[in-house]
């Protein structure tokens, strides 16, 4: 006989169910139905913990976020200068990709046309560039015009992402050689702007 779950872990199952189903077919071609069917409930179930697919994806998105956040945020708050924290940073990016590829998809290639999802989306885009636009400002040794910041946290970010999101793709490629490829383009590049 199977055991009862409890309703945190009945939530969870949901969320891994959801997660899973938006990732690989797009919050459009996704149903309640279809994720009460892969968790292994009834639809019912599945509106006792969410009011809507809209409320699950929403949700979805906001735990995605801040386990991302949190990853990235322990190794930017580590002692020592920038140019050594690059790699552990990437790397730990590259990691989440790697152990949350339904995640990575969910934050940021499935676009919908829920003007609430597509804010979502630009929130955490915004966030991210302005953490980049701190960590650069924070650095002494890079002396960027005011100006330059913005730009300069959009390249790496979306650098990053698109990086990631090519990886799902090609699972072949080890992960120590994007952290290198990020270590020899984009930071390396920024770092040679910046001694001219």
């Amino acid at each position: 006989m199977r055991r009862r779950l409890s309703a945190p872990e009945r939530r969870e199952t949901l969320i891994g169910a959801a997660s899973e189903l938006f990732a690989q077919r797009g919050y459009g071609r996704v149903s309640l139905d279809q994720i009460a069917e892969r968790a292994g409930v009834t639809k019912v179930i599945v509106y006792r913990h969410f009011g809507s697919k809209k409320d699950l994806y929403l949700e979805l998105l906001a735990v995605h976020r801040d386990q991302l956040l949190g990853t990235l945020a322990m190794g930017m708050a580590a002692e020592g200068p920038l140019a050594d924290r690059v790699p552990s940073v990437a790397d730990a990016c590259f990691s989440y990709v790697e152990n949350n590829p339904f995640a990575w998809k969910m934050l940021f290639q499935d676009v919908t046309g829920d003007p609430d999802i597509r804010a979502f989306h630009a929130g955490i885009r915004d966030a991210a560039r302005s953490a980049i636009v701190g960590l650069l400002l924070a650095e002494p040794t890079l002396t960027l015009e005011p100006g330059m910041l913005e730009p300069v946290a959009e390249l790496l970010r979306s650098a990053m992402t698109g990086l990631a999101l090519w990886w799902l793709e090609h699972p072949d490629v080890l992960r120590a050689t994007l952290v290198d490829a990020v270590l020899q383009t984009v930071w390396a590049g920024l770092v040679d702007a910046n001694q001219r």
